[in-house]
């Protein structure tokens, strides 16, 4: 579970910082760089292998119903976060990347 909410979170984070209106507020100085263009590509491929991480820790059924639980609430923390505190997207993406490490060694 813990993988699947590091890719998740890392998924939506990618795919709302490819957006031209977030990216100042998600990338910051990053914006510039020329890894920008692959964000999209990354993001889907990501939000992907979190669906499927979760399909081989549970049965389909259970996957899917805690898959789409995990969506609005790693969105609306997103979302919410950009909206009053564009620190704390940022400060996500180290802790999905400590989730993603801990979700691989367990």
């Amino acid at each position: 579970m813990m993988l699947t909410i590091g890719l998740l979170y890392l998924s939506l984070f990618a795919l709302a910082a490819r957006m031209q209106r977030h990216r100042p507020v998600l990338l910051g100085d990053w914006q510039k760089r020329p890894f920008v263009a692959h964000l999209e590509l990354a993001g889907w491929t990501l939000f992907g292998l979190s669906l499927f991480s979760l399909w081989l820790w549970q049965d389909v059924g259970m996957a899917l119903v805690a898959w789409i639980g995990l969506l609005p609430l790693l969105g609306g923390v997103l979302l919410l976060g950009m909206t009053y505190r564009p620190d704390i997207p940022r400060a996500g993406v180290p802790i999905a990347a400590l989730l993603l490490v801990a979700g691989l060694l367990i």
